[in-house]
This record gives C-alpha cells, structure tokens and sequence, in this order.
C-alpha cells in the first residue's frame, strides 16, 4: 500500500526502517508533546515498527512511514502518518509525527488529508478521532484543518488529552424533512 500527495510518498514500514525513524523518535523536540514527553529507547522504536508492520498487515492500515519526494532528499523518511486503533475504544484514531526540519511546511496536514480520505473511501471508517496534548497547538490546528471538531478532553495513559472527531460524509444519515400537517 503506498498513498502518494504531491509532495509526499505514504509507504509501508520494512523491520530495519527503524534505523532512519529512530532520530525522529529521540529528538526530544519531537517527542515534547508524546507521552510525558520522553525519546524512545531502540527497543521501543523497533516496537513500534514491528507494530505498525503487523497492523497493516491484519487490518489493511497502521502508521504508515512517511517519505520526501523533495527536499530534505526523495525516500527520505521523515515521520509518520497513518491510521491505528484507539485502545480502550471503538475508535479508530489518525496520528502523526514530523522530524523537526520539516514542520510549518504543511506536511502534515497534507499527509493527514489522504489517510483520512483512505479511512473513509477505501476502509470505509463512519468516523475518525485524533487526540493530543492541549498545549500541543501546531496538532490540534491539523485536527481542525481536518474538519475534526472538539469532542472532550480526557486522560490517556495519565497524561490529559483532547480528543477530536470527524464523521464520514458519505455515511451520514440525512434528517427526515419536516412536514407539514
């Protein structure tokens, strides 16, 4: 499965793709707003790797590693966009991370913008959530970009989050029409 935007290749992981994620995953910069805010070990990367291998595998979505098709170079692996399971929940829920040299270029939301549209047409998902920390602005501005609207704030793992929804278009219901007697 690969998704592709102009600027940018939405490709599945390979085991050793944990080498080029893993100065994303350290760059305490990167990681301010994930969890309580710590890098990732190796064996926490190669984790998260095989998981994301494994779930596109069994439900046909993951993570999924982005790639440059420009600059900082073309196949360069720089984050991750993609669609998993919200445990604990029904939901399944978008995330994202950039490598730092390339926020505020729209990379993101780009990258967001086609897996949410593979969620809804191609896996045919009736809604999508995405959660972050409130203070983490530059994601919930995505969420919002997205159509998402504020649904709650709640606390995953110990660390309070907001959490955002967009419904499929093509599977909402139209209101009855109102008639008069």
């Amino acid at each position: 499965m690969v998704l592709e935007t102009d600027r940018l290749r939405i490709a599945r992981w390979e085991p050793d793709d944990w080498f080029a994620f893993r100065p994303i995953a350290t760059d305490p910069d990167v990681m301010r707003y994930i969890g309580r805010g710590d890098p990732w070990p190796d064996a926490r990367i190669q984790s998260f790797v095989n998981l994301q291998i494994e779930h596109s595998e069994r439900l046909g979505f993951c993570l999924w590693k982005l790639l440059a098709k420009t600059p900082p170079g073309p196949g360069t692996l720089i984050g991750f966009c993609g669609l998993q399971p919200l445990s604990g929940t029904p939901d399944v829920e978008i995330g994202w991370w950039l490598a730092k040299a390339c926020w505020g270029r729209g990379l993101a939301t780009e990258a967001a913008r086609a897996v949410l549209r593979f969620g809804f047409e191609s896996v045919g998902l009736a809604r999508i959530v995405a959660i972050a920390q409130p203070a983490n602005r530059a994601s919930v501005r995505i969420m919002e970009k997205l159509g998402m609207s504020f649904e709650r704030g709640l606390v995953r793992k110990g660390v309070p989050v907001v959490l955002y929804s967009v419904n499929n278009p093509a599977r909402q219901v139209p209101e009855p029409a109102l008639r008069s007697a």
